[in-house]
C-alpha cells in the first residue's frame, strides 16, 4: 500500500512539475511507462518490464534487417503479448459468426455510379488528414470508430462539414453493454452504420468516448444520420482505387495481427489472401507506386501519426470487404 501511494504521489508531482525524473539515469522501461502514464507493482511490474525488453529486442532485430520494407517502432503495446494485443484490440469472431454476417449484406452489394475499368484510376489519392485520427484505447471499438469516420469523412468532402460523431453512442446503445466485446457478433461496421440510419448520432462532444461498456446515455435519437449504407465483397485494386478517387474515404475490414508496432514505411507482413479480417480502419487514398494509405485508430503516435501503408493489391485483405455511406440530401 505505501509503494502504491508513493507512486501515486510522485505521478502527482510529475504532474505539477513539482517532481524532476532524472531521465539519464531512468531505464528505458521506466522512459517509456513515463512517456506513456503507465504504472505497474510487483510481480506484475516484473512480468510487463520482461516484456517490453523482449518486444524491445524483437523491434531492434527487426529494424537490422536489410530486407525489410517498414520499421517497428516502440508505442502503447510495448509491455503486451502480441496474444493480448489480438485479445485487447481486435475483433475476433469465428467463421461461422463472419458467413452470418456475409450473409446479413448479401443484398446491399455496392454499385457504383461510375464506370469502373482502370481508365478511371488516377495516379495518387491523398485523403489523409481529412478526419482526426481516433485512440480507441484498451477496447476493441474499431467497429465504431470506422464507421463514424467515414461518416465524417463524407460530411467533410461533401459538405465541407467537420464533426466528430460519438463512437461510443453506437458501442453503448446499439446492443446495449457490450460494446467493447470483441467477440459480439453485432459489433460490427454495417451494423453500426444500420444505427446510424436508424438513430442518428450525437457529437462527441455532447456524447464523449470513454472506451467502456456502459449504459446507454440518451433517450432521444441524435441529429447526424446517413440516407444508405453499402458494401462491396473482393473488389479489384483498381476499383477501390477509383471509388477513392470520386467518392472519398472508405471503410475496410482488414487483418490486423501484426500491426502492433508498425512504426514507418510499407507493410506487406500478412496474407495477401487472407480471409481473416479482425480490424476496422478507413482507407484514405493510395500513391504512385499503389500503396494504400489507411486510418487506423491508435492514436498518432503509433505508425505514421496514426496512418499505415500497406503494399499494393489485397494485402491484410483490405479488398475482401469495403463499406460506403450516402448521406441525406
Amino acid at each position: 500500500m505505501k509503494n502504491i501511494i508513493a507512486a501515486t504521489l510522485t505521478t502527482l508531482l510529475i504532474g505539477f512539475g513539482l517532481y524532476e525524473v532524472n531521465l539519464d539515469s531512468a531505464s528505458d522501461f521506466e522512459r517509456w511507462a513515463l512517456k506513456y502514464g503507465k504504472n505497474y507493482y510487483g510481480d506484475e511490474k516484473i512480468y510487463r518490464q520482461t516484456i517490453y525488453y523482449q518486444n524491445k529486442q524483437m523491434i531492434d532485430e527487426h529494424n537490422k534487417r536489410t530486407d525489410a520494407t517498414y520499421l517497428m517502432a516502440q508505442n502503447q503495446f510495448m509491455t503486451i503479448t502480441n496474444e493480448e494485443f489480438i485479445r485487447l484490440y481486435l475483433n475476433t469472431k469465428s467463421s461461422e459468426q463472419l458467413n452470418q454476417q456475409d450473409q446479413v449484406r448479401r443484398n446491399n452489394i455496392y454499385k457504383s455510379p461510375e464506370s469502373i475499368n482502370k481508365e478511371n484510376k488516377r495516379d495518387s489519392v491523398d485523403w489523409r488528414g481529412l478526419v482526426k485520427v481516433k485512440n480507441q484505447g484498451s477496447c476493441p471499438s474499431s467497429y465504431a470508430i470506422s464507421a463514424t469516420s467515414l461518416t465524417e469523412a463524407e460530411y467533410a468532402a461533401l459538405k465541407g462539414i467537420s464533426v466528430t460523431l460519438s463512437a461510443q453512442q453506437i458501442m453503448d446503445c446499439h446492443y446495449m453493454k457490450d460494446g467493447c466485446d470483441p467477440n459480439f457478433d453485432r459489433n460490427t461496421v454495417w451494423e453500426a452504420l444500420g444505427y446510424m440510419m436508424q438513430h442518428g448520432l450525437y457529437n462527441e462532444y455532447q456524447y464523449p468516448y470513454t472506451g467502456k461498456d456502459q449504459r446507454c446515455q440518451i433517450k432521444t435519437d441524435g441529429p447526424w444520420k446517413i440516407k444508405n449504407r453499402s458494401w462491396s465483397a473482393s473488389m479489384k485494386a483498381y476499383s477501390l482505387q477509383s471509388h477513392l478517387y470520386f467518392n472519398h474515404p472508405y471503410s475496410v475490414e482488414v487483418d490486423g495481427t501484426k500491426w502492433q508496432f508498425y512504426g514507418s514505411g510499407i507493410f506487406s507482413d500478412c496474407s495477401s489472401a487472407t480471409s481473416t479480417t479482425n480490424y476496422y480502419a478507413l482507407v484514405v487514398g493510395y500513391d504512385k507506386s499503389e500503396n494504400w494509405f489507411v486510418q487506423a485508430s491508435f492514436g498518432t503516435t503509433w505508425g505514421e501519426s496514426g496512418y499505415i501503408r500497406l503494399a499494393p493489391g489485397n494485402t491484410c485483405g483490405i479488398l475482401n470487404t469495403v463499406n460506403h455511406v450516402d448521406l441525406n440530401d
